[in-house]
């Protein structure tokens, strides 16, 4: 039986936090300033919390035995739910209360094809309802979906610096297609060594990985101090209509640390900007396309070091 992610618990949060300058510059023009790869990855969410018993019992153990077999092929993100203790967290622009990271809601209500009524729940592209020793299903869902030829990809480059850092990508479309498309990226974490709930007993030396470590990074403007105007978790569109073979849109995205820091209790524990301090983080760029119904479907992506 899965327990539901409406469970409130007081909780000791880490999370880095990041928000978006409105720097953003469009270039479609003939030369791409990064050339992504033509192959297909897999999108795999484990929607999950420290407090989940089945979490620790199966939930992880065949997410990560799925992630494994497929390797460079799959884009992993450990969705920590709401009130998790590793849950992500953010600020409302102008205000100094920290609050949940909007993602995983969204994550739960606006991807195509799939539902999310407790935790775990295990996702593959644009399909759940995997179960316990699923990992084999999973791994052929991955490899049949990677082995089409993509529509799109996505790759980009890193600048750090004190305050956070300076992103470039370039999404190109394989082949002829139309719709609305948007590209978000997000920070994840590997190996952090937290408590987890495993069949009812805390294990505390547990290995946590791919877990989301900042709010979707995008260009959305946080002028209007309400939810809707925070960075969205699908992120920015940048081309729709109809888009030929070979067309590619280069966007530059710029962002620094919230160091709102007098806002956030003292029992919650935050990591803060240090490009000195990346060890095991990741940046992921995704590409996604928004349905008719305002659902999102996974296109595809990358993942780098960061």
């Amino acid at each position: 039986m899965k327990k539901l992610s409406i469970l409130l618990s007081a909780v000791a949060l880490t999370a880095m936090v990041f928000s978006g300058c409105k720097k953003t510059a469009k270039n479609d023009g003939e030369t791409a300033w990064f050339e992504p790869e033509n192959k297909q990855r897999s999108l795999m969410l484990d929607f999950t919390a420290t407090w989940c018993t089945y979490c620790g019992l199966w939930g992880h153990p065949t997410f990560n035995a799925a992630e494994t077999s497929i390797g460079d092929g799959a884009l992993p993100f450990n969705v920590q739910g709401s009130s998790s203790e590793l849950s992500a967290i953010q600020y409302k622009p102008n205000n100094d209360t920290p609050y949940y990271a909007r993602h995983t809601a969204d994550f739960s209500s606006k991807l195509t094809n799939v539902t999310v009524s407790g935790y775990p729940t295990l996702v593959v592209n644009n399909k759940s309802g995997y179960g316990s020793g699923a990992q084999a299903t999973m791994v052929s869902d991955m490899n049949t979906f990677n082995a089409q030829a993509p529509v799109a990809n996505i790759n980009f480059g890193i600048t750090k610096n004190a305050n956070g850092f300076t992103a470039k990508t370039t999404t190109k479309f394989f082949k002829a297609t139309s719709g609305e498309y948007y590209i978000t990226m997000f920070i994840t974490q590997n190996n952090i060594i937290h408590q987890q709930n495993v069949g009812g007993t805390y294990v505390p030396n547990y290995t946590h990985n791919n877990i989301i470590r900042a709010w979707p990074i995008t260009n959305a403007k946080e002028t209007t101090g309400t939810i809707a105007g925070l960075n969205k978790t699908f992120g920015d569109a940048i081309i729709s209509g109809d888009i030929a073979a070979g067309k590619f849109v280069n966007t530059e995205l710029t962002y620094y640390t919230d160091n709102k820091m007098a806002g956030i209790p003292a029992s919650f524990d935050v990591l803060t900007w240090n490009q000195n301090n990346t060890a095991n983080m990741y940046v992921t760029a995704l590409i996604w396309k928004k349905e008719s119904t305002g659902t999102y479907t996974f296109v595809n992506g990358v993942r780098k070091p960061l």
